[in-house]
């Protein structure tokens, strides 16, 4: 699914020139078998096996400029309509020639008609797909209409599903083809599903610090709303004067600011605490089965070791990162909104009590002064 377009070409004709071996085994099988021969159209066969020969030259001639000329515009923009024309073609002749509604000329062309769509541009499926249609059409609708034969190949006394030689060479058609599609179909479900599971990743992930995002983080305390007996502290983190740090030293140095608190912060918590970017300048830390004993200890580890973060300007000079911290513990009454707006007070406390320290929020909220 990742590959180019020229790249999916050149599998297509690999492909396509394994059909055509194919073909030509099965020709020269019959050519070489005189007891065959009542059920088969020899001059037929020998020219198609002939056109099956030049075909599958061409098709190995056309791999070269897929690989060698790939940077050329126009190989870019012609050979791939070039390319999937030829195979469409083909098979559409070797469709005709055993019959338009055979087994093997039927799922030939589901498999062609799924396999491109998914590998290739819509519209160069298509400018393939329509005139191959058409001409299938036409060709069932001829052959029963007595204007043209069908399956002009066989020449079969009996209907064709009671005649072993015919079952046996659907057979021998049709498992290749199928056998193909299910590996082809099997590596781009792989490549399906671990581009599914990347995305997802990713949109829980943010980008720059590689903590999880405010949507992942709100994910969270909803699962954790769902189980009202196991307790949780939640700990708001806003970075002092962050503003201060991108304007004196550049939005590079406060990007590397927010990547290192970060990972100081991974590394303190426990592996069943989780690590969020609540906004610009701001961190959330979820701890499970935490008392406020608990979180308090472990916030002061977080704020020790963020004022111990080493960072230096591009000029040498020593940048000072320090942190407020909030806390707030659950509870079965409260909403995690609620318990947000609780975590949130007790950081405005302790930005108003000087910043560089952790507080704790109280159900008797007391004064400015008094907390100070």
């Amino acid at each position: 699914m990742n590959w180019s377009v020229l790249n999916k070409c050149i599998l297509m004709l690999i492909l396509g020139s394994l059909v055509h071996v194919i073909w030509i085994v099965w020709k020269v099988f019959v050519l070489i078998t005189p007891d065959l021969w009542q059920w088969i159209n020899l001059p037929l066969l020998k020219f198609q096996l002939g056109l099956n020969i030049l075909i599958l030259i061409t098709f190995i001639a056309l791999i070269y400029p897929c690989s060698v000329l790939r940077k050329k515009v126009w190989v870019q923009n012609c050979l791939p309509f070039l390319a999937v024309g030829i195979l469409v073609i083909s098979l559409c002749r070797d469709g005709y020639v055993v019959g338009v509604l055979s087994p093997a000329t039927m799922i030939s062309y589901i498999s062609l008609v799924t396999v491109g769509l998914v590998l290739f541009n819509r519209k160069i499926v298509y400018c393939a797909l329509i005139p191959a249609t058409v001409f299938l059409i036409a060709c069932g609708y001829l052959s029963l209409q007595g204007y043209i034969r069908y399956a002009p190949i066989f020449h079969l006394s009996s209907l064709p599903y009671q005649n072993k030689f015919w079952v046996l060479t659907m057979m021998y058609f049709i498992l290749p083809i199928m056998i193909t599609c299910l590996i082809l179909f099997e590596i781009l479900l792989s490549q399906w599903r671990h581009r599914e599971k990347l995305i997802q990743q990713l949109s829980r992930i943010d980008p720059l610090t590689n903590a999880l995002n405010r949507r992942s983080i709100n994910d969270c305390l909803e699962k954790l709303e769902r189980k009202p007996t196991k307790s949780y502290a939640l700990v708001l983190i806003d970075l002092d004067h962050f503003k201060r740090v991108n304007d004196q030293f550049g939005h590079d140095k406060g990007d590397e600011t927010l990547i290192k608190v970060s990972e100081v912060l991974s590394q303190i918590i426990r592996d069943s605490d989780v690590v969020g970017r609540f906004g610009g300048e701001e961190f959330i830390l979820i701890l499970n089965q935490s008392s406020l004993e608990q979180a308090q200890i472990i916030a002061e580890r977080c704020r020790q070791a963020i004022e111990q973060i080493n960072l230096n300007s591009d000029s040498g000079e020593v940048i000072s990162i320090t942190a407020s911290f909030g806390i707030a513990l659950s509870n079965h009454m409260l909403k995690p909104q609620q318990l947000i707006s609780q975590a949130d007070k007790a950081l405005y406390e302790a930005k108003a009590c000087g910043r560089n320290q952790v507080k704790c929020y109280q159900p008797e909220f007391l004064t400015e002064a008094k907390l100070c």
